[in-house]
């Protein structure tokens, strides 16, 4: 049956009038002091579908989510300055089109919003922004997706690291405890 499903997607071209052409927003400079508004191209469209064709599991699901915001991404950035952005705060303070976690956990939000109008999660759905504080002083936001059949939760974050690179998953409990990738 899924082969059906595969072969009608791919003899439909992927083009439905219902989710081309869609207008996302994406903010940048600082709790979202900036925003632009953009159109997702059917070359971005279609590419993103093709990451969650074969998915057979919620591992494989997070592995295409990983991909699919990053190609966001590179499309907001056709229409934004985002692309000098560089993890954390600091590496980028006084560029133009720097985020913090605030930016980027209201656009990877935006992004999976998006991915889910599709109709391409199967295994997760969009939680709401999480955030944490372990140490009072570095309050961290970031998105959250919730898989279907365990309720796990598990954060999206793609400010730890430069633009362009993969978005972080991993478990909330893990997150929420402070974690940060090893430089």
């Amino acid at each position: 049956m899924r082969i059906l499903y595969i072969t009608l997607a791919m003899v439909c071209g992927f083009n439905s009038s219902l989710v081309l052409g869609q207008k996302l927003s994406v903010c940048y400079q600082a709790n979202c002091l900036e925003e632009v508004n953009f159109t997702v191209s059917e070359d971005t469209h279609n590419q993103i579908s093709t990451f969650f064709l074969l998915i057979t599991s919620a591992i494989e699901e997070r592995e295409a989510i990983r991909h699919a915001v990053r190609s966001l991404y590179l499309e907001a950035a056709k229409y934004s300055p985002i692309a000098s952005d560089r993890g954390g705060n600091f590496k980028d303070y006084s560029v133009q089109g720097r985020m913090d976690c605030v930016d980027h956990s209201r656009n990877d939000t935006t992004f999976l919003n998006y991915i889910q109008q599709q109709g391409w999660l199967n295994y997760h759905k969009v939680g709401e922004i999480v955030w944490r504080n372990p140490l009072l002083i570095n309050l961290h936001y970031a998105s959250q997706i919730i898989e279907i059949n365990t309720l796990h939760s598990w954060v999206v974050d793609t400010w730890f690291l430069d633009f362009g690179e993969l978005a972080t998953v991993l478990p909330y409990a893990q997150w929420k405890s402070g974690y940060s990738p090893q430089p």
